[in-house]
């Protein structure tokens, strides 16, 4: 059965073709056999013209109309016989209430008591014959005969019209089963979703399916992340909320002599809790994306300088070198404020992890469509079983970061992505250990 092929093309030409086919068979067949019916008419009016040419029959008179009134048939026919005798009046004629003037030969037309008449005259020897109908017989025969021969095609097209739009809701049911699957997708149960099946789907919809497989995927992904990310975000919030309430008990119930002490350490906490959840708002902000802010031609060599001298204060603290090594005229389209906190996250991720008396250099390299920001550091590098997740929200590879929150690369890939660009992370290949940041962008 047609509606079992694999592809709504095919169903819907085979469908619509086999009933333009058939309807079109039921009104040829409805038009013969209404024009078959008038075939009688034909023998009708071929007895009364040959009643009309009745050799030597004399003048007759008719009356113009029946007895209810209406006009006959025969009146708006006549025919007239002239002799080589005759004057204007013919000595022949079918009615002699018609007294139509004489035509020259051949097909003509004669205006005759306020109608017009089609005649048609020949001479037969001596004689000249004329046969004349009356023009609006021909038009009411012309417009009855076209009447009933498209009434049976008239007839057919409300049913033409409802076969098809069954057909077409028949043929497209696949397109609403998987509207109705697509229907059941459930964020609360993304894990018990099953894709949406493309083998039984027609052949035009299975692009169509897929994407929206893909779409699944893709949705369940992110739903799963960001609910790790709320999990993460709690527990990472916990621990210090609990420290700073800990940490306002002491301070209630210090003596005099330890008040400051306890109160700068509450003050930290405080601090470091701000600072977490800035980062939190941070990375919120760069998983949106720019699509609504101000974008602008930002160049990178004066902006990677301001932020190397608003870090050079922590640099000096933690007894590292920090330094540029090349600097190229480059600019990005973006903003300002999301370079700057780009830039500042791998900078200040080197710091924090390179050993006291070690180095970071920075630079910025121009390439043909792209430009690179470079951190080289000489620290203790990454484990490489721990390079993988070191993007991952809250993940800390090693223990030296004792103060960060695992958000700062997190953010960074997230910009970078915004911006069509990308941050990668890897150790030092020349030998000596560290780690080589790069954030890769396209040059505006």
């Amino acid at each position: 059965m047609f509606f079992a092929a694999n592809s709504l093309h095919r169903r819907l030409s085979i469908a619509i073709g086999t009933l333009a086919i058939v309807v079109g068979l039921l009104g040829a067949l409805g038009t013969f056999l209404v024009v078959r019916s008038l075939a009688s008419e034909f023998s009708t009016s071929l007895r009364d013209a040959a009643a009309h040419v009745q050799a030597g029959a004399p003048p007759q008179r008719h009356h113009a109309a029946t007895a209810n009134g209406e006009r006959r048939p025969s009146d708006d026919f006549v025919v007239q016989i002239w002799s080589a005798s005759d004057a204007a009046a013919p000595s022949r004629t079918s009615d002699a209430d018609i007294a139509l003037p004489r035509a020259q030969a051949g097909f003509s037309s004669i205006d005759y008591d306020g109608e017009t008449w089609d005649v048609f005259a020949l001479a037969a020897g001596d004689e000249h014959i004329q046969v004349a109908e009356s023009r609006s017989m021909r038009n009411r025969n012309a417009l009855r005969v076209a009447f009933w021969s498209l009434l049976p095609v008239l007839a057919l097209l409300p049913l033409l019209a409802l076969t098809i739009a069954v057909t077409v809701r028949l043929s497209l049911r696949p397109l609403e089963r998987v509207g109705r699957r697509a229907a059941q997708v459930d964020l609360h149960d993304l894990r018990e979703l099953k894709p949406l099946d493309v083998a039984k789907a027609p052949v035009e919809l299975r692009p169509f399916i897929e994407s929206i497989n893909r779409m699944i995927e893709r949705l369940a992904l992110l739903v799963n992340t960001e609910r790790k990310f709320i999990a993460d975000a709690a527990h990472e919030l916990r621990s210090p909320i609990s420290a700073m309430q800990l940490q306002i008990d002491n301070l209630r119930d210090a003596p005099p002599d330890q008040y400051r002490e306890r109160f700068d350490e509450l003050r930290r906490g405080v601090a470091r809790t701000g600072a977490l959840v800035s980062q939190l708002l941070g990375l919120a902000r760069a998983e949106i994306g720019g699509a609504q802010r101000a974008l602008a031609d930002i160049a990178l060599a004066p902006l990677v300088t301001e932020v190397l001298a608003d870090l050079l204060p922590l640099a000096d603290a933690r007894g590292v070198d920090l330094g540029v090594e090349r600097l190229d005229e480059a600019s990005v389209h973006a903003t300002e404020a999301d370079l700057r906190v780009l830039t500042r996250n791998l900078i200040d991720n080197a710091i924090r992890y390179v050993h006291a008396g070690g180095r970071v250099d920075v630079s910025v390299r121009r390439e043909a469509r792209s430009v690179t920001i470079e951190v080289l550091d000489d620290g203790p590098g990454i484990a490489e079983t721990d390079l993988p997740r070191i993007f991952d929200r809250f993940f800390r590879a090693g223990a030296n970061d004792a103060e960060g929150s695992g958000l700062g690369l997190a953010i960074a890939q997230a910009l970078a992505h915004g911006y069509r660009g990308r941050v990668t992370l890897e150790n030092r290949a020349d030998g000596q250990t560290g780690i080589v940041a790069r954030i890769v962008l396209p040059l505006a």
